[in-house]
């Protein structure tokens, strides 16, 4: 029994649309690794997907890591009407980590609406070889900037467009 897998797994399904077959799949990834980098980010957001934002909420300030603690509560906080949350969590999450965190910042960025500076964000992220680029098509926190001609350039520049 290997966590990692059943983590990407989780990813995989959330891709497909089978977002309560992912959840499943993130807590049992949790389950074998309670501690396990981004295990509860990716439930958070699974949740999130399902329309269940306080559990989600919940299991993101569970999480251990900053980065991905605050890069959850800065789309939750969002999504809730929580603005000045939002951009408390994001302000600290650059602070924290803008090294290491560009994807999470283009995400956060990418769900209040911000396009330019979300794209800006994945710029860096994939200057940076940030491995989060690899999930950006499927991640469901990007929905908003989908539409932006911006989108598929840089789905074409990474490898992933159709």
């Amino acid at each position: 029994l290997n966590a990692m897998s059943y983590l990407y797994l989780s990813f995989s399904l959330v891709a497909l649309g089978k977002l309560a077959a992912a959840e499943a799949a993130c807590r049992k990834a949790l389950e074998l690794s309670p501690d396990g980098i981004s295990f509860r980010y990716w439930l958070a957001m699974v949740l999130e997907s399902q329309g269940r934002r306080e559990e989600a909420l919940a299991e993101a300030l569970l999480d251990k890591f900053d980065w991905s603690r605050l890069a959850c509560l800065g789309c939750l906080h969002h999504f809730m009407g929580r603005n000045e949350e939002s951009a408390t969590a994001l302000a600290q999450l650059k602070e924290a980590g803008a090294d290491l965190s560009a994807f999470q910042i283009a995400q956060v960025h990418a769900v209040r609406g911000e396009t330019d500076e979300a794209f800006a964000w994945l710029e860096r992220a994939y200057d940076q070889r940030d491995a989060g680029v690899s999930m950006v098509k499927s991640c469901p926190w990007f929905d908003n900037i989908k539409g932006d001609p911006r989108w598929g350039a840089f789905l074409r520049k990474v490898g992933l467009a159709d």
